[in-house]
């Protein structure tokens, strides 16, 4: 494993260790480090003489050409082929750059030029490969230190876990490189070699025809180096959404000696395994259990020193994932072969579909009642005979084999991509590999189905549940309901694809994403963890309240009085897209007269719901009725507590309702509160005179105030803002323009610094103090913690903000002061060993605090 903490330590061994080492940010080569100035020098020549053009080659100051050297002959080719260069006499020839004269014979000009060039000019063009600026050679590690962060073993804390101690130590660099999905030449990886085992080891290149890497194993065996794709793994940790119950991961487990006769270094197991249990200790750390997938009747070793069949209680750090194979077949495949454009692409496993079964497609036979259930290819024909072009998973002709590159194009190409969940989806490996691939790298609209007997919902604790967890899904699990699940699938698929080939005839205005009568008077906002409804259709784990507090129960008591006036976010919602859905919800709240918030303490620490009432109060200032549900009341101590409690606004209490009696008296509560801001349709036909005075409660425009209060909240092009660089710090800089669609803004750092400039619109706030009531506990806020130093030619220096969580708020002479802690940790890649670095932050009051914008304020601003 790794210490997270401390960043990179991979394939280390102690015997390997020098007292200080600096490792490539390339390719983790190791050099010494004790004479900063030294090592500087060692570690461009490195990357100039190694790595590709652009990244530490000679920089041509005739042409500005990148020249890769590795001999001085190669510099003075490229001057007489290019520029016409001739030595004087031939005995003498000047330099480029500051015309420096050399004389000497034929055959040494060239060196002597090459080498006053090397010493006195190329060491001024290296770019850094993390930033792209330019920095001085001998400069270059001071330059990771102060932009990046990278330190040596003798500068960090005294604090070093066993899993570092067992893999030794170097310089560390945590975060250094982001997260690669896909390996790549250079690499550090860990491969299988020999009965499923798995050892450190450096990638040399890769074969596309062959789909294997070559490699360099870390301890200098010279065995068994060309490696499958699906036998390796990046050595770095996975993220939390990669792993869950099912998921296969490696975990290290043992260790080996070296062999002199090999020329073999000693080093550490590591092995494949499945999650069996994830928890999380008194910490708030996810905590991964599980056992061996192979065991010795698979031909594995097992009767290593410290052989034990489970492995317990690991963190993400000590953990590694396979590279997803359609990650790496997106890389190398031809994407424009003949049919791989579809609407449609359904994924599923073969034993939910009783046509698969009965075509011999299911490896290991189970045994399911199907006649209970929806079978997955037969929706592919439903949806094909209403026009759209469907494709699933194709095998190689004439075999059972999947055909992985067909399939990896066809997502690539779909325009929605339907995923049938159940626990036999959640366990197979290509499923699994689909669905990440079209979430994750594809980023394809996601239409999520429940299929399957519906007798088990194990798979929401795998990874497949949580890429959609609080995602909407249809539940196709009871057959009886088959046709209205069907209906709602349709609507979602034509939300998304717009146009179809033939077939079924259109319905009316289809050319928009939303239904018709689209304008609702009444909002409703709830959390779905408080409806009993959603409980009741699985879509839910757990229900906090009761029948009698249920906000869709509640709602279709409104539409029976409002009719179609009332908007609930299962009728309305049609997309499958993220910014679409927070678009539709954005339109919703926009055309609300009144917002019914149905609050209790699940809503309060959603992030969704939040939102929307934040959104709805703060920045749109509509009209709302609190209506508390659930079982607690907790949440008045969070943000949608302040909101509430600042209002003055009476909230109707329905947590302790228990009876028909008092659930009615409740309902005519609210309707009354309704009627204060809508009028019922039939009552308005009914009044003689609304035909002659003006009903002031519908506007076609918000107030005069309505869009100085959205110009408040969401940052804008000129705008002081604070935004996230790497490592999970924020700094000081002004925002240049806004990508609507990938939801990201263009800055400029006001230290000047060019690189990390195109933030995501949640890690971007206002350089301005929040208001009380947008901070509660729970809240997330950007907090000041530490400074750093400027960099000639770089950056000036400045303050450093990150993101908390408010844990608590305390009023003291009339000043709210805010205590909380970091929400990043060293597992999320944070940078966590800089000068001043506390877990926690004290007493800081809103002058000091910044909170990020809410997607719809952004939305909504760009778009006004």
């Amino acid at each position: 494993g790794i210490n997270a903490e401390y960043g990179d330590l991979m394939g280390c061994c102690p015997s390997k260790v020098t007292p200080v080492v600096a490792s490539c940010p390339e390719c983790d080569k190791n050099y010494d480090a004790t004479v900063v100035g030294n090592v500087g020098a060692e570690l461009y020549q490195h990357i100039a003489s190694v790595h590709s053009p652009g990244l530490g080659a000679i920089e041509c100051v005739l042409c500005e050409s990148h020249i890769l050297v590795k001999s001085s002959q190669g510099f003075i080719d490229h001057l007489k082929k290019e520029h016409n260069f001739t030595a004087k006499n031939g005995i003498s020839i000047e330099c480029p750059e500051c015309g420096l004269e050399f004389s000497s014979s034929q055959d040494e000009l060239g060196d002597e030029l090459y080498e006053h060039f090397n010493s006195w000019h190329i060491s001024q063009n290296i770019s850094c490969s993390l930033c792209n600026s330019r920095v001085n050679g001998e400069d270059y590690i001071e330059h990771l230190r102060e932009e990046h962060d990278y330190i040596t073993r003798d500068e960090m804390p005294n604090v070093v876990t066993d899993h570092a101690n067992l893999l030794g130590a170097g310089v560390i660099s945590p975060g250094l490189c982001e997260n690669r999905a896909i390996p790549k030449p250079g690499d550090r990886v860990l491969c299988k070699w020999g009965d499923w085992q798995y050892f450190d080891s450096t990638i040399l290149s890769f074969n596309k025809v062959k789909m294997e890497y070559y490699i360099e194993w870390d301890d200098q065996d010279p065995t068994d180096r060309h490696v499958k794709i699906e036998n390796l793994a990046i050595n770095e940790p996975p993220m939390e959404d990669e792993i869950g119950i099912g998921s296969k991961v490696l975990f290290h487990q043992g260790r080996y000696g070296a062999n002199a006769d090999l020329g073999r270094l000693s080093g550490v197991r590591w092995h494949q395994g499945v999650i069996t249990k994830v928890s999380t200790d008194s910490q708030g750390v996810k905590r991964y259990s599980g056992e061996h997938t192979k065991t010795e009747a698979d031909g594995k070793w097992v009767t290593y020193k410290d052989y034990c069949k489970w492995f317990n209680d690991y963190t993400l750090d000590e953990l590694r994932c396979p590279p997803n194979i359609f990650d790496i077949l997106d890389q190398n495949t031809d994407m424009q072969g003949k049919d791989t454009q579809c609407d449609i692409y359904i994924s599923y496993c073969p034993s939910d579909s009783q046509s698969d079964s009965k075509a011999g497609l299911v490896k290991n036979k189970v045994k399911h009642d199907y006649s209970t259930m929806t079978d997955p290819a037969q929706l592919k024909k439903k949806l094909q005979s209403m026009g759209y072009k469907v494709h699933c998973q194709k095998r190689i002709k004439g075999s059972k084999e999947l055909d992985l590159a067909s399939n990896v194009t066809s997502i690539k190409n779909c325009k929605v991509f339907v995923c049938s969940i159940s626990d036999d989806y959640a366990k197979n490996d290509n499923c699994r590999t689909e669905m990440q691939y079209a979430k994750k790298t594809a980023h394809k609209p996601v239409i999520p189905i429940i299929v399957g007997n519906g007798k088990s919902w194990e798979w929401q604790a795998s990874v497949v549940g949580m890429l959609i967890a609080g995602e909407r899904y249809i539940d196709f699990t009871n057959i009886s309901f088959y046709d209205e699940k069907f209906e709602d699938l349709k609507t979602q698929v034509k939300g998304v694809v717009k146009e179809k080939q033939g077939g079924e005839e259109e319905d009316e205005d289809t050319t928009t994403d939303k239904p018709k009568n689209t304008k609702k008077d009444i909002f409703i906002s709830y959390c779905w963890s408080n409806s009993y409804l959603s409980k009741e259709a699985n879509e839910v784990k757990s229900l906090s309240g009761n029948e009698f507090n249920d906000p869709r129960r509640i709602k279709s008591l409104l539409a029976e009085k409002y009719a179609d006036s009332v908007w609930l976010d299962i009728e309305q919602l049609t997309s499958g897209q993220v910014n679409g859905m927070f678009e539709q919800i954005t339109s919703g709240l926009i055309d609300a007269k009144v917002v019914c918030a149905f609050i209790s303490t699940q809503y309060a620490k959603s992030d969704n719901c939040k939102m929307e009432f934040q959104f709805a109060v703060k920045s749109l200032r509509k009209p709302f009725i609190p209506i508390c549900v659930g079982e607690d009341m907790e949440w008045m101590q969070s943000v949608i507590g302040a909101l509430v409690t600042g209002s003055g606004i009476p909230a109707v209490e329905m947590i302790d309702i228990t009876n028909e009696k008092h659930f009615e008296d409740k309902i005519f509560e609210i309707l009354s509160r309704i009627s204060d801001h809508v009028r019922p349709p039939t009552s308005a036909a009914a009044d003689h005179s609304a035909e002659t005075e003006p009903d002031n409660s519908e506007t076609e425009s918000p107030p005069p105030d309505y869009c100085t209060a959205i110009r408040s909240r969401a940052p804008q092009p000129g705008d002081k803002v604070i935004s996230l660089h790497f490592q999970y710090a924020y700094y000081t800089s002004t925002i240049i323009s806004f990508d609507r669609e990938n939801m990201t803004y263009y800055i400029e750092w006001d230290d000047g610094d060019p690189s990390g400039r195109h933030p995501k619109y949640n890690q971007v706030g206002l350089n301005v103090e929040p208001d009380e009531d947008d901070i509660g506990v729970g809240s997330t806020v950007f907090f000041p913690q530490g400074s750093y130093r400027g960099t000639e030619g770089n950056n000036t220096g400045g303050v450093r903000f990150h993101e908390g969580i408010v844990q608590s708020c305390q009023r003291r002479d009339g000043i709210m002061f805010y205590s909380g802690h970091h929400s990043r940790g060293a597992d999320d890649g944070k940078w966590v060993t800089y000068k001043d670095y506390n877990y926690y932050f004290t007493d800081m009051t809103t002058a000091q605090l910044r909170i990020a914008p809410n997607v719809m304020d952004a939305l909504f601003q760009m778009d006004n």
